[in-house]
């Protein structure tokens, strides 16, 4: 088991890549924090992990909060002892074109997309720094490459941020033995994508040199990578998860 007793906060847990990553981080012996705004969706997903033998607690989280963010952090620390790794799936989706993109969208998109992501950063780095020890990895998007062919500007732009974001938090915590890496996710079966129509997935599935359009646990396996200590001397990093339609 490659996290054999460590202890992860995931957020977005409730649902899509989330819900996948804590099922199978689980299975890899890892004790979780799974935390979301759909408190009733991650309280399932622990009960699951609980019926299969694991250890989780759900946990309230509203990503764009600093006050939540600080919150989940705290309950995670104050169950399990400390926070070995933290993945930040949480996030929002907006196919909105330049025209229809009025300020609460683009607020939106930010404040959960980009704002979030370092919320929850900020709020667990002090917990790692003390440890001298942490893995975190953010979750970007192809559309940060690409500009995005379903995703509107707004979108695009949030997830560009998360790159960068990533990047200067590796540079700032590499000394205290914390990675940083980020994860480029291709067009994925989710709760985002549900919406998008057969004939733009299967248009995506034939640009992609694997032949098809990924399912949550082809991110989930990469980013157990990331939080294993296999990846030990890897940060700043970013993965394209894409089967190949965009190489970087």
């Amino acid at each position: 088991m490659l996290i054999q007793g460590k202890v992860g906060l995931i957020t977005g847990a409730a649902s899509g890549m989330g819900r996948a990553a804590s099922l199978m981080f689980a299975r890899e012996g890892a004790r979780l924090a799974c935390a979301d705004l759909n408190l009733a969706g991650v309280e399932r997903v622990a009960s699951d992990i609980a019926g299969a033998g694991g250890e989780a607690i759900p946990c309230p989280l509203d990503i764009a909060s600093r006050t939540s963010a600080r919150a989940a952090v705290e309950r995670t620390v104050r169950r399990f002892g400390r926070l070995d790794f933290l993945v930040n799936y949480a996030g929002v989706w907006d196919g909105r074109n330049i025209a229809d993109i009025e300020d609460e969208h683009w607020d939106r998109v930010l404040d959960v997309n980009l704002k979030g992501a370092f919320l929850i950063c900020q709020a667990a780095t002090p917990v790692m720094i003390e440890q001298r020890y942490g893995r975190i990895v953010l979750i970007g998007s192809i559309a940060a490459r690409v500009g995005g062919e379903m995703g509107g500007p707004h979108y695009a732009a949030s997830k560009g941020g998360v790159i960068s974001l990533g990047r200067a938090l590796a540079r700032r915590l590499g000394k205290y033995n914390i990675t940083v890496n980020t994860i480029n996710p291709g067009p994925v079966e989710s709760e985002m994508t549900a919406g998008w129509s057969a004939e733009a997935k299967m248009a995506m599935a034939r640009m992609t040199p694997l032949g098809r359009i990924g399912v949550p646990d082809d991110i989930v396996s990469a980013t157990l990578f990331l939080v294993s200590d296999l990846s030990g001397w890897l940060t700043g990093e970013t993965l394209e998860v894409n089967g190949g339609i965009y190489f970087g």
